[in-house]
C-alpha cells in the first residue's frame, strides 16, 4: 500500500474518532431543531406521517420555519435501528463529516493533479477544524449539504472524462439544495463558477456525442427541481427568507429616512443619497465583509452562542499566518484550482450575509473549504521557501509549527469539551434529557405539568426525550400564530403547558408540577433540582401549593 494511502486512512481514522467520540455528551444537551428531525423521523416510521400529519413531506413544516428535508429522511434508517436518540440524529451529520474530508481530498486532487502534497494538507487541516468539527458533531442539515456540494463538485469534474457522471452531479446537486437553505444560492455559483474556469473542458459536455447525454442529464435535474421552486415561491416557503432576511430589520430603512429628515427639502438628490435600497444595500456589504474579518475567522467565532466554542476563532489561530502567505500566493499565481478556490471563498459568505445575523458560521459554513485549501496552500509556500536555509533549521522550525498546532488544537479540544458546557449550557438546551426523564417517572402523579418556554421550542425536546406517542401528538398538536421572526410553537400537549412562569398565579393550580428557569418560586415548593455542568442550579421542578390537598 502506498504512502499517501496509509496517510489518508491515518487522517480519516483521526476524523473519525474526533466526530464520534461521547457524540451523545458533546455537544452538551439537544437543541430544538435535532429534536425535530429525531422526533419527526420517528414519527414517519411509526405513523407515516410528520408531527403535523403531512404524509412523506418534501418539505418539513416543523415551528413553521420549514426545514428542508434530506436530513430528516438520513436520519430515518439510524432512528430505525437506534430509536429516537441523540445518537441518532447526530451520528449521519459526523460520518458525512468524515466522508466530505475524503471528498475535500479528490476535489483538490482533481484540480491540483501536479501538486503531491495539498490534497493530504487539506484533508488534514479540515480534520483537525473547529468549524467543520463543530458542524459534524451535531444533527445539523449545512453539514450533510457541504457533504452534497463536494460530491457535486467532485462529479462534475469526473464527467470531463466520463460524461456519465453528469447524471450524478445533477442528483447529487438536486439532493444539496433540498438539504439547506444556503446551497440553493451558493452551489449554482459553484458550478457556474468551475465551468467558467474550465471553459474548454466544460464545452466538452456539449459537443455532439455528449450533448445527448448532457441534455437528458439537465432535463432530468429540472424534472427533480420543480416541486423546491413551487416550494420557494409558496407563501409558507417565502415566509421562512422573510423571517430572517435583511429587509425583516427595518434598521436600515429608518435609518434612510432619519437622513432625509435631516434635510430641509427632499430633492431628487437627497432620494438619491438617502434611500432603502442603498441602505440595505449597505448592509449587505456590511454583512458580507464581516464573513473575512480576522477576528471571526481566527480570534473568537460566531456570537451565537449554538455555533461558537469560548476562546476559539472558526480556524486555529496558529494557522492565520499559513492563511495570509496562502492568500498572498494564491492571489499573485493563476491556474484553475487557484482561481476556483478564490472565487469560492469570495462567493461562499453570500447567502449569509442575506440575513440579519453576521457574520454566521451556520449559513457559511461552506467557506471552511476554501479556507482550508488556502491555508494548506500556505504550509507549502511557505515551506519551499525555508529551502535555502540548513536542513536542521527548517527541522526545528517545522517542529516548532507542529508543536504550536498541537498546542493550539489540545486548547481548543479543552475549550469544547470542559469550557463549553459550562458557560454555555443553554446553548443546547441542556437539561432536557433529565427534565423529561422526571417528567416521565412522575407525570402520572399531577394533574397539569407547566413547563416553561425561556428556552427555544420546549414542546419538541419535550416529545422526543418522552418518546410521546406520534399519532397522539398529531391529534393534539395545535401551533401559535407566527412571531416577527416567522416561528410558531406549540403551547401544550397531554398535562404538559409550554409557556413563562408566573408562580404567583401557578401555585393555585391543583395538583401541579411547575418546571422553571430561574423564574421566581418559593424555595418551600421546590422538590427537584436540576444542574448545569458547572454545577449551577439551571431548572427547578416545583410543586402548587394544592399539590395532592385532600378534596374536603
Amino acid at each position: 500500500m502506498r504512502k499517501r494511502t496509509l496517510y489518508l486512512i491515518s487522517i480519516l481514522l483521526i476524523a473519525t474518532l474526533i466526530r464520534v467520540i461521547a457524540l451523545d455528551k458533546y455537544p452538551a444537551g439537544l437543541n430544538a431543531d435535532e429534536a425535530a428531525i429525531g422526533y419527526n423521523a420517528w414519527s414517519l416510521l411509526d405513523t407515516g406521517k410528520d408531527e403535523h400529519s403531512n404524509s412523506w413531506p418534501l418539505v418539513f413544516r416543523s415551528f413553521d420555519d420549514y426545514k428542508p428535508p434530506v436530513y430528516f429522511y438520513l436520519v430515518l434508517p439510524f432512528v430505525k435501528f437506534m430509536g429516537p436518540s441523540v445518537w441518532a440524529v447526530r451520528l449521519p451529520s459526523a460520518i458525512l463529516g468524515v466522508i466530505s474530508i475524503y471528498l475535500l481530498y479528490l476535489l483538490v486532487q482533481n484540480l491540483f493533479p501536479k501538486n503531491k502534497h495539498l490534497p493530504l494538507i487539506s484533508a488534514l487541516l479540515l480534520t483537525l477544524s473547529p468549524w467543520h468539527i463543530h458542524f459534524s458533531r451535531g444533527g445539523w442539515e449545512v453539514n450533510a449539504a457541504l457533504f452534497l456540494i463536494l460530491l457535486s463538485l467532485v462529479f462534475f469534474l469526473k464527467s470531463y472524462r466520463n460524461i456519465r457522471y453528469l447524471f450524478l452531479f445533477g442528483l447529487t446537486s438536486v439532493v444539496a439544495m433540498y438539504t439547506y437553505h444556503s446551497a440553493r444560492i451558493v452551489l449554482p455559483l459553484l458550478v457556474l463558477g468551475l465551468f467558467v474556469i474550465n471553459l474548454k473542458e466544460s464545452l466538452t459536455l456539449f459537443r455532439a456525442k455528449n450533448l445527448k447525454i448532457t441534455l437528458a442529464a439537465l432535463f432530468i435535474s429540472l424534472i427533480l427541481i420543480i416541486p423546491l421552486a413551487s416550494q420557494l415561491l409558496s407563501k409558507e416557503g417565502q415566509s421562512r427568507f422573510n423571517g430572517v432576511s435583511i429587509f425583516a430589520d427595518e434598521g436600515p430603512l429608518w435609518q434612510a429616512l432619519e437622513l432625509r429628515r435631516a434635510h430641509e427639502k427632499e430633492t431628487f438628490l437627497v432620494k438619491v443619497i438617502h434611500n432603502r435600497y442603498l441602505s440595505y444595500g449597505l448592509r449587505f456589504t456590511k454583512n458580507y465583509l464581516s464573513h473575512f474579518s480576522p477576528r471571526f475567522l481566527f480570534v473568537t467565532g460566531d456570537e451565537i452562542a449554538r455555533s461558537r466554542v469560548p476562546g476559539v476563532g472558526q480556524s486555529l489561530i496558529v494557522l492565520f499566518p499559513f492563511f495570509a502567505a496562502g492568500l498572498i500566493g494564491i492571489l499573485k499565481q493563476n491556474s484553475p484550482g487557484k482561481k476556483f478556490f478564490l472565487y469560492w471563498f469570495l462567493v461562499s459568505p453570500l447567502a449569509a450575509s442575506l440575513t440579519f445575523q453576521s457574520p454566521h458560521a451556520l449559513r457559511a459554513q461552506n467557506m471552511v473549504v476554501p479556507l482550508t485549501l488556502i491555508t494548506a496552500m500556505g504550509i507549502i509556500i511557505l515551506y519551499r521557501s525555508l529551502a535555502k536555509f540548513p536542513q536542521m533549521i527548517i527541522s526545528l522550525l517545522v517542529t516548532l509549527c507542529l508543536l504550536l498546532l498541537t498546542y493550539d488544537f489540545g486548547y481548543y479540544l479543552h475549550a469544547y469539551y470542559l469550557h463549553y458546557p459550562k458557560e454555555l449550557p443553554y446553548a443546547w438546551q441542556y437539561g432536557f434529557d433529565q427534565i423529561g426523564s422526571y417528567v416521565k417517572d412522575n407525570y402520572d402523579k399531577y394533574d397539569k405539568i407547566i413547563i416553561s418556554d425561556r428556552y427555544d421550542q420546549p414542546y419538541i425536546l419535550m416529545a422526543f426525550f418522552l418518546k410521546y406517542d406520534p399519532e397522539t401528538l398529531q391529534k393534539e398538536l395545535v401551533l401559535t400564530p407566527r412571531d416577527k421572526f416567522g416561528f410558531s410553537t406549540v403551547k401544550n400537549f397531554g398535562k404538559m403547558e409550554f409557556r413563562k412562569i408566573n408562580f404567583g398565579e401557578d401555585r393555585k393550580i391543583p395538583n401541579a408540577l411547575i418546571l422553571e428557569a430561574d423564574e421566581g418560586v418559593d424555595e418551600k415548593n421546590v422538590i427537584h433540582t436540576i444542574y448545569d455542568p458547572a454545577g449551577k442550579q439551571m431548572y427547578r421542578f416545583a410543586v402548587s401549593d394544592q399539590y395532592n390537598k385532600p378534596t374536603p
